[in-house]
């Protein structure tokens, strides 16, 4: 049988990640800082998951890597160049290792929409650093002295929390305010775009990469919804979802700002800045993924899930 280490697996992702690899048949060693409870759990593929509680730094710090000898390691906890130099020293058995990048590491974007070859050229400490990371997996993977890949994901969501709302922030009253019917309000027009993945589609896409080294080694990939869509075509979407004639006020930032309150508005802000528009053609064409769940889908299994607890 074979191993995968998963660093992060009661998390957004690594809990849809851990499921698709205890079912696929693999040994699953779950690292986590905490003992809470994974989303989407399920209690008859847990107990075949051998669980570690302690942070990532002082896992690797230890001898657990060189001891376990997994064939794959799936890191979702990575964020700068120097905690990828930690890990990938101690990768001394041909271990698969999978590292978690994001799309915000293509801002200024040249051409629409982006794809793996767009320049990365992030601005701010978060998307830089990914991208720095990628840089260093792909490099060490082109010498020969690392197999991996990098996935780049959307807007990670699924109806088990709260996806980033139509208004590009985590204000749980703009879903309230949409299933009342109630005005919603939206800055430049509303044509700025999001860009969700669905925790499941990447963890197939990542476990994808494990399980086909010969094609995934090297590449980096983007997991996203096949499409962007403006805030103001999900708006519209979700008033006609609970039968209700779009209520929208399009407002200057400043005024949306004062409503919203300067917290609110500086993660909309974020969102707004980056306006993500990404393709993940490749994974289909190299791994033969496609996406199966939509920005929209997304939203509406919110409402049916999470949203009702």
């Amino acid at each position: 049988m074979k191993k995968v280490l998963i660093i992060g697996a009661r998390g957004h992702i690594g809990s849809f990640l851990v499921n698709r690899f205890v079912n696929a048949g693999w040994e699953v060693t779950a690292l986590s800082r905490t003992e809470k409870q994974p989303y989407a759990f399920n209690k008859e593929i847990w107990q075949n998951v051998r669980s570690v509680f302690m942070p990532r730094a002082q896992y690797i710090e230890g001898e657990c890597l060189e001891k376990e000898r997994f064939d794959a390691v799936c890191d979702l906890l990575c964020y700068t160049p120097a905690e990828c130099g930690d890990i990938v020293n101690k990768l001394k058995h041909g271990e698969f290792y999978l590292q978690l990048g994001s799309i915000w590491t293509y801002e200024n974007k040249q051409y629409l929409p982006v794809d793996e070859n767009h320049p990365k050229n992030s601005a701010e400490s978060y998307g830089r650093d990914k991208g720095l990371v990628e840089d260093m997996v792909l490099s060490l993977c082109e010498g020969g002295k690392l197999r991996g890949a990098v996935v780049h994901p959307g807007h990670i969501s699924s109806g088990e929390w709260m996806p980033i709302n139509p208004q590009g922030n985590l204000d749980k009253g703009v879903y309230d305010k949409i299933r009342r019917g109630e005005k919603v309000l939206l800055p430049f027009l509303g044509l700025p775009t999001l860009q969700h993945v669905h925790a499941e589609d990447l963890a197939e896409v990542i476990a994808a990469c494990v399980e086909q080294p010969e094609k995934a080694n090297g590449q980096a990939f983007i997991s996203a919804a096949e499409s962007a869509i403006t805030m103001r075509a999900i708006t519209e979407n979700l008033f006609a979802y609970f039968g209700h004639e779009p209520n929208i006020g399009y407002v200057s930032w400043e005024k949306l700002e004062r409503e919203i309150g300067k917290e609110n508005a500086a993660v909309s802000l974020d969102h707004v800045s980056h306006s993500p528009c990404v393709t993940p053609a490749k994974a289909l064409r190299v791994l033969g993924v496609k996406h199966k769940h939509g920005i929209l889908d997304i939203y509406k299994e919110y409402y049916n899930g999470a949203y009702l607890r």
